[in-house]
């Protein structure tokens, strides 16, 4: 198997079990949902335009998108005592225990990936992503 697929093969099979799994939860969100709340759980004084850098969308998408987490009180707009021009967004109490539920949901599916190879091979298989990533 050349790189590209197996590449290819792994995000895919990594993409529908999470699908899968997130669909099991039974509540109204897409993953672009979860991985903007993952996102913005993780970036300091995120604002919409972190986000945006992050996830590789315009901003208009963004700014969809925080709106439709705001109206599901996943997350909060607070202001932004250094820039006045932006907000804040932290996530919820709501969107704090769909994080958790997430985080058991990513823990699940990591470790069916993950089973029977041992630490060494995962270790050196991170390095070696990070370094192809590095290397784009």
């Amino acid at each position: 198997m050349e790189l590209s697929e197996a590449l290819f093969t792994l995000v895919h099979a990594v993409r529908n079990n999470m699908k899968y799994e997130i669909k099991q939860l039974a509540l109204d969100l897409s993953p672009m949902h979860f991985k903007s709340l993952k996102a913005i759980s993780r970036i300091d004084n995120c604002t919409g335009q972190k986000l945006t850098e992050l996830m590789g969308r315009d901003k208009a998408q963004i700014n969809r998108l925080i709106k439709e987490l705001v109206s599901q009180e996943l997350i909060n707009k607070i202001e932004n005592k250094v820039d006045k021009r932006s907000q804040i967004l932290a996530l919820s109490e709501k969107g704090l225990e769909v994080m958790n539920t997430f985080k058991k949901v990513e823990k699940k599916v990591f470790n069916k990936m993950t089973h029977d190879i041992p630490a060494e091979q995962l270790k050196a298989f991170v390095e070696t992503t990070e370094k192809l990533k590095n290397n784009l």
